[in-house]
């Protein structure tokens, strides 16, 4: 019997109450049996829609079901399942594209419903090129936003496309994925590309099909079926795709064969093996399902014994654990403990050495110290003493008197031991000195008699204003009458009576002084002299008691000095050893002194006593030796040799053993050395003639540079073909949609002019122009007028070429700024450049814009002498930058950088006030205590700046200040730094290009080119938008003035740092910011080396010369004609100036269009409003003026080589003027054979300038010859002077060697671009070719179409010529394919088209006959008959082209039959087109 599960919810074990919860819930699908869904018939695995609920039962039961379901919800159900079957295949193939793309990176990417917006940044499919070419350096960009860069990674991708020759039917375009407009497209490239990877063999293995395998949420399926109904491209068709590509052939249909009983049965099988082993599984299921109710069963019986076992488990594993955690606590507090008191002891014992290390420094340090505070103490008491020098004074008499006072108790203690003795000398002797004292008060105060007096003389002033001021307050009684003239009274007086009594006083200070002291002295001895008495009165017991202190103090001053004593006993030992080590060392120095004074008598003592000892030994070792000498000899010979050969091998075995040093210490000094002569080459300003001569080697091409140099060319050379064949293919194509235009408009104009001929006079060939046939608007590309379109053509190339060719306008800037343009007409002239490049509000205008202002700054860079000169010009690519900058992607730039500075410190701080003036600052705190108190300030406003700053509130408040202004600095230097990289690439490029154009003019100030470029973009880019952020849209309000003043102390310092300079005297009161600003200097510096940092712009905006050439889309412009005509007018006059040369492409232009003036006086009434051009590309081969001085000077650098190969000297200017010797003829032919042989491929470098011809069949003498000529000449050119001995030269030589690997990587880039732009030229051309044919099969169709449109059969009158012509046709069985017509010559000339006839008279017009007939489409036959027979030569055949052609010439007439027949063009053609190809009603 199976568990009751719905008793279990009350169970220990969770697995007993996860059962009983699903038995709670009903949820029995989880423990049923069910059958698949299934799959549809002939696609395994997709399923099959149905229904969730079936309709044939109870309705009321379906109603309870699904409480919300209609009628017409049921009816519909179909729909609402199929309704996402377009979106759920989708997701699919996308998840077949992500199994693919991780199978090949070997990573994971992001899910599928978020795999489109992964795609976009080009990321992963860069990784897919870079795992598929791992051999290829390839440099994917990656940021977490968003941006155009991204394209460069789809680029890569496109052009891996193109290597492994995917067909064009397969690719998307850039848009398609960056932008999202067709993102199945790129699912479908995807699929394409693994069927073709596949095939090709680089992968082994085919891309999934997952239909029908995958599960999609209800809501990832509308989310995605809406984005495909709102992007309403179709989508394409996965199916196929592999037999397209030949991976998945087709198999041979074979004859069905006879089943039988047994195969059927088997195919049943195997055709339902999914849903056989489907149930086996859920029968396997369902087993282990009642296996584990039983086992559950069992568990529940014994629940108890189960519980009780897990508890004893639980308990004991708690233990093990609890004891393994205090175990390891232990341990790990322990070592942490350990670890701590090693760390710390380190530290400290580290601390201590390094301190002790540095104790000389540190006492150093701390002595500078304690004298600044001193001295600055000693300053705030100086000022602090000159403000209270009357307080000071008085504490100095009082100190004194109190010294005095204490030397006195000090005389009293020391002469009471004696005071019986000497009470009777004391007595005699205060006698003779009272005496003494009185005698010298008397005589002080005869010598103080004036001092006294001036007192006296004080006192009686003031009893005198005591009297005045009664006086005053009786004079108070009498009114305001008396008060001005006592107040200036008084103050006479007063100020009269101060200065006097100042100037006594003055006089008398000293005096008054020691007047004083002796006052006071003589108020301390009558003190004395009552403390004696005191003292006398209890001498008994004071001596008693100071004989018991004295005792007390020696005993404890003794107990004291021994227990000090005792305790530095050592420190007493050590003194006592340095004092004997001091007398030691003394009598040293005297018995050394008493030595040095007798140095020359005890030498020369010394020295006899030495050489007589010497001699001594000598000559008897001497006559030992002489009875051995010949052994000896033999003996020394043997032993040198010996040891020599020892040394030998030894050194021999060394060098062995370290042979691989010695190689390599013998390496790396030639590699030192020869970097040594690489860094001078690479870093010295003039490298000397032996370090060019060691390097010439790596001008050399190497084979692989000599076959890519081929290459480079030669797919130059293709790329101008194919530029030309699709110039050409456009042409035609042009024409074509000229005659389309045509053969429209003859269908409409004509009839039109012909049915209201009749309102007018005159005869009807006069009525019928061209000009009624053209556009209204002549710059329309629908014009079919010659001139008109000849015009807007050239009108189309004058703007492509000022675009393209940046010299010109850079010439006529210069020109402008020459002429000192007003400025009124060069705001205009701005606004005109600006509309030529759209504003640079497209990528192709921007790239060309900035070519343009760069061009400019390089005609005025080598305008200018000095740097200088360049820095004081006002030039007019600066109002053009100006104007480029105001764009809203600049305004977001400078919202995101300076928006926070200044909403945070400027406009949300109103306490901030950045004043600088110690002398604003000064009067604004007299103001602020004014309105604090309510009273007049007691500080005085008119003093000078030097007593302002001394104010303390004053100086506090300035120091504060400029604490604020450098924090806000700091502020925006932090800001610069982090969104550097997102800065506009223009004001990056502009100033990286116009670091270049100043480094490489003025070489000798290179170290200062940075700071001045740094300073242009802070002056001309962050500075205007700093000072007016209300006018950048930094900020959303206007500001008030104080916020004004801030930001203009702000930009005072950031302006000052950004120059470069410190703070001199025009601001003094800023220089204490100069160490910071010297700092932030520095900081700036690398801000700028950032900034300049950049890709070429060629790379940035993905454009080259032949982008415009190949690309589908032409550039348009939108233009006035007022401004079209200002810019002819401007180009015309100033064409001298821009155009030097009389063959420029630029002035042919200009004579094709003529004078400006006529051309607006008959176009300007057409249109004012905005025209569109469409800009015309064309392959001008634009030859540089100074080819030939570089010529010149590289066939001269090509010669200079070989001679310092052959010959040698200090520098150029020697080897050149050296004679030539044998040695020298002999080097050169080595060097020809060597290397100019005919059969060596090696090319020598500059073998491009190839203007001597063959170098390797001239003689040396010549060679020397022809490079003195040619440097005589360059000196002429002011290439070269022989002032430097010609070092121009070798210094640009050294050059080429530098820049020669840039050279490789730069041909190895246009090599890339000239093969991508082969491929897009290619594309076009298959596109041209699309194109024409399209066109062509239009033409041909309508023409057809429109011969053959029989409309409603035409009645025709009986017996009429027409009637009897048909009819003659009819028997002759001659009927032309699209009719045919006869009239009289009369009737022909009537209606105007028939003109003349030569050999027949008007009379005779109406006896012939002109038949007009069409056999074949677009060719009509006209011949002439005079009744039945034929007239000889009057038979002509006229193609539709030449009519057409005629009347877009402008041509009136045309000759027929040898020129004897003329007849009216547009007349003639509106009859074949009202006959041939018109309906017929």
């Amino acid at each position: 019997m199976p568990p009751d599960l719905h008793t279990l919810k009350n169970s220990s074990t969770s697995h007993l109450r996860t059962l009983s919860r699903f038995a709670q819930s009903g949820a029995g699908e989880h423990f049923s049996i069910t059958s698949p869904a299934p799959s549809v018939v002939g696609m395994q695995g997709r399923r099959q829609l149905k229904r969730t609920a079936s309709t044939r039962g109870n309705r009321s039961t379906v109603a309870l079901t699904n409480g919300n379901g209609s009628a017409w919800a049921e009816r519909n159900w179909m729909d609402k399942q199929r309704q996402f079957l377009q979106a759920y295949e989708y997701l699919c193939h996308i998840g077949e594209a992500k199994e693919w793309i991780e199978n090949i990176i070997h990573k994971p990417i992001p899910p599928i419903v978020q795999l489109e917006e992964a795609l976009r940044d080009g990321v992963t499919l860069a990784e897919v090129v870079q795992a598929l070419c791992p051999d290829r350096p390839i440099r994917i960009f990656r940021h977490a936003k968003l941006q155009f860069r991204h394209s460069d990674n789809i680029a890569l991708f496109f052009r891996f496309l193109a290597d492994v020759e995917l067909p064009e039917l397969f690719r998307f375009e850039l848009i398609d994925l960056y932008e999202k407009k067709n993102i199945p497209k790129v699912i479908y490239c995807i699929h394409a590309l693994s069927w073709l990877l596949y095939r090709k063999g680089i992968v082994d293995f085919r891309i999934g099909n997952l239909v029908g395998q995958l599960e999609f949420e209800h809501h990832e399926l509308e989310e995605m079926q809406k984005g495909l109904d709102k992007a309403g491209v179709s989508m394409p068709s996965f199916s196929g795709m592999g037999a397209s590509f030949g991976a998945e052939p087709e198999p041979e249909v074979e004859p069905t064969p006879v089943e039988t009983e047994e195969e059927r049965v088997e195919r049943q099988l195997l055709d339902n093996e999914a849903i056989v082993l489907n149930l086996q599984a859920q029968v396997r299921g369902a087993l282990v399902r009642i296996r584990l109710g039983q086992k559950m069963q069992a568990l529940w019986s014994a629940e108890e014994m189960v519980v009780d076992l897990q508890s004893r488990i639980r308990g004991d594993w708690a233990r093990q654990i609890a004891d393994y955690r205090l175990h390891m606590k232990r341990f790990a507090v322990n070592l942490q403990s350990a670890a701590r008191g090693y760390l710390l002891r380190s530290r400290e014992q580290s601390k201590e050495q390094w301190w002790k290390g540095r104790e000389t420094e540190v006492v150093t340090l701390q002595s500078l110290v304690r004298a600044r505070k001193v001295r600055e103490a000693m300053k705030v008491l100086k000022s602090r003493a000159r403000q209270e020098e009357s307080g000071v004074r008085y504490l100095q008499a009082a100190i004194r008197s109190a010294l005095q006072r204490r030397r006195m108790d000090e005389q009293i203690g020391e002469t009471r031991h004696a005071e019986a003795g000497v009470g009777g000398l004391q007595a005699a002797i205060r006698g003779m000195l009272q005496r003494q004292r009185v005698e010298g008060e008397k005589n002080s105060l005869r010598r103080e008699q004036g001092i006294i007096a001036g007192l006296q003389a004080g006192a009686r002033g003031k009893s005198v204003r005591t009297q005045l001021a009664r006086d005053r307050q009786a004079l108070e009684s009498m009114g305001g009458l008396w008060q001005a003239l006592q107040a200036a009274s008084r103050g006479k007086m007063l100020r009269e009576h101060l200065r006097g009594v100042r100037s006594r006083l003055r006089a008398e200070q000293e005096g008054i002084v020691c007047l004083q002291a002796l006052t006071r002295g003589k108020v301390l001895r009558g003190e004395v002299l009552e403390t004696k008495g005191a003292l006398a009165a209890a001498e008994t017991s004071i001596l008693r008691l100071q004989s018991s202190s004295r005792g007390f103090l020696s005993r404890r001053r003794y107990f004291d000095d021994l227990n000090a004593v005792k305790g530095q006993s050592w420190s007493i030992t050590s003194l006592q050893g340095h004092c004997r080590g001091y007398l030691t060392r003394q009598k040293g120095r005297e018995l050394r002194a008493e030595l040095s004074s007798h140095t020359v008598e005890v030498c020369q003592l010394q020295g006899l006593a030495r050489a007589m000892l010497l001699r001594t030994e000598v000559g008897a070792l001497l006559a030992r030796l002489e009875d051995e000498e010949h052994l000896i000899t033999e003996l020394q010979a043997a032993a040198r040799g010996k040891l020599l050969r020892e040394r030998f091998a030894e050194k021999k075995q060394f060098y062995q053993e370290n042979m691989e040093k010695v190689v390599k210490l013998q390496s790396f000094v030639r590699a030192r050395l020869q970097g040594e002569a690489y860094k001078s080459l690479t870093s010295g300003k003039n490298p000397p003639v032996g370090t060019i001569k060691g390097f010439v080697h790596l001008l050399n091409d190497s084979d692989f540079d000599f076959d890519e140099e081929i290459e480079l060319e030669r797919s130059r050379k293709t790329v101008i073909q194919h530029v030309r064949q699709n110039e050409m293919a456009d042409q035609y194509i042009t024409q074509l949609d000229i005659k389309i235009a045509l053969l429209v408009k003859n269908k409409i104009t004509l009839d039109e002019v012909v049915k209201h001929q009749k309102h007018f006079g005159g005869h009807v060939g006069n009525l019928l122009t061209n000009s009624e046939i053209s556009s209204k608007d002549p710059f329309d590309l629908k014009a079919l007028n010659k001139n008109s379109r000849r015009k807007l053509e050239h009108y189309q190339e004058l703007f492509f070429i000022l675009q393209t060719q940046p010299h010109y306008l850079a010439r006529l800037f210069k020109r402008l700024r020459e002429q000192a343009t007003a400025e009124k007409d060069g705001e205009r002239l701005k606004h005109l450049m600006m509309g030529l490049f759209g504003y640079a509000q497209k990528r192709r205008e921007e790239y060309y814009l900035l070519k343009l202002v760069v061009r400019s700054i390089k005609e005025e860079v080598d305008c200018c002498a000095s740097i200088q000169d360049y820095l004081r010009s006002n030039f007019f690519w600066s109002k053009l930058f100006g104007a480029y900058v105001k764009s809203p992607r600049d305004r977001k730039y400078m919202r995101d950088v300076l928006g926070p500075i200044v909403k945070d410190n400027i406009i949300e701080n109103p306490e901030l006030d950045l004043e600088s003036d110690p002398m604003q600052i000064y009067l604004s705190a007299i103001e602020n205590e004014q309105l604090r108190t309510g009273q007049r300030s007691h500080r005085r406003p008119d003093i000078a700046r030097e007593e302002a700053i001394r104010d303390p509130e004053t100086r506090e408040t300035f120091i504060h200040h400029l604490q604020d202004l450098r924090d806000i600095a700091d502020q925006f230097f932090a800001a610069l730094e982090e969104s550097l990289h997102k800065m506009p690439y223009g004001v990056r490029y502009i100033a990286q290009q116009m670091f270049q154009c100043l480094s490489s003019k003025f070489q000798h100030e290179e170290d200062h080119m940075l700071q001045i470029v740094g300073h242009w973009v802070w002056k001309s880019y962050l500075q205007p938008a700093l000072t007016e952020p209300e006018k950048y849209g930094v900020v959303d309000r206007g500001l008030s003035q104080i916020h004004k003043r801030n930001l203009g102390e702000v930009a005072k310092v950031l302006g000052q740092v950004a120059s470069g300079r410190l703070f001199g005297g025009e601001n003094v009161y800023l220089q204490p910011l100069n160490s910071y600003i010297g700092e932030s200097i520095q900081r700036l510096g690398d801000i700028w080396q950032n900034l300049i940092s950049i890709p070429d712009a060629e790379a940035q905006f993905d454009i080259d010369e032949f982008n415009d050439l190949y690309a589908r889309t032409k550039p348009t412009l939108f233009i006035k004609m007022a401004d079209i005509f200002s810019i002819h007018q401007l180009v015309s006059s100033e064409i001298p100036c821009i155009c030097p040369s009389q063959d420029d492409v630029l002035r042919e232009v200009i004579r094709e269009l003529g004078s400006a003036k006529s051309n607006e006086s008959e176009l300007m009434a057409v249109s004012t409003s905005e025209i569109t051009l469409t800009l015309n590309p064309k392959l001008h081969d634009v030859e540089d003026p100074d080819a030939e001085v570089k010529a010149l000077f590289m066939e001269t650098k090509r010669c200079v080589l070989y001679i310092i190969r052959v010959q040698s000297g200090a520098n150029l200017m020697e080897i050149m003027i050296k004679p030539i010797t044998m040695e020298d003829e002999d080097r050169w032919d080595a060097l020809v054979r060597d290397e100019l042989s005919a059969g060596s491929r090696k090319r020598g470098a500059y073998s491009e300038a190839n203007s001597l011809g063959d170098i390797a069949s001239l003689p040396y003498s010549e060679l020397k010859r022809t490079a003195l000529e040619n440097i005589l000449r360059l000196e002429q050119y002011g290439k070269l002077t022989r002032h430097n001995y010609y070092q121009d030269l070798l210094n640009a030589i050294a050059i080429d060697i530098r820049t020669k690997h840039r050279r490789r990587i730069q041909r190895q880039r246009e090599l890339e671009g000239v093969k991508l732009t082969l491929a897009r030229l290619n594309g076009q051309a298959v596109y041209l070719d699309q194109q024409l044919k399209t066109y062509n099969d239009y033409i041909e169709q309508a023409m057809v179409t429109l011969q053959n449109k029989k409309g409603k059969k035409r009645f025709l009158m009986p017996f009429t010529k027409q009637w009897d012509h048909e009819r003659e046709l009819q028997r002759s069985g001659r009927v032309p394919k699209f009719g045919s017509f006869k009239y009289s010559a009369q009737d022909l000339a009537n209606r105007g088209i028939l003109v003349r006839w030569k050999g027949y008279s008007e009379r005779q017009w109406d006896k012939i006959d002109l038949t007009i007939s069409s056999n074949e489409v677009g060719i009509f036959t006209i011949e002439g008959s005079n009744g039945a027979i034929s007239m000889p030569g009057a038979s002509a055949e006229i193609p539709l082209d030449d009519l057409l052609q005629a009347q877009f010439n402008n041509t009136q007439y045309m000759d027929l039959f040898e020129r004897e027949l003329r007849v009216n063009v547009n007349l003639f053609l509106h009859l074949i087109m009202r006959k041939f190809y018109k309906d017929r009603e």
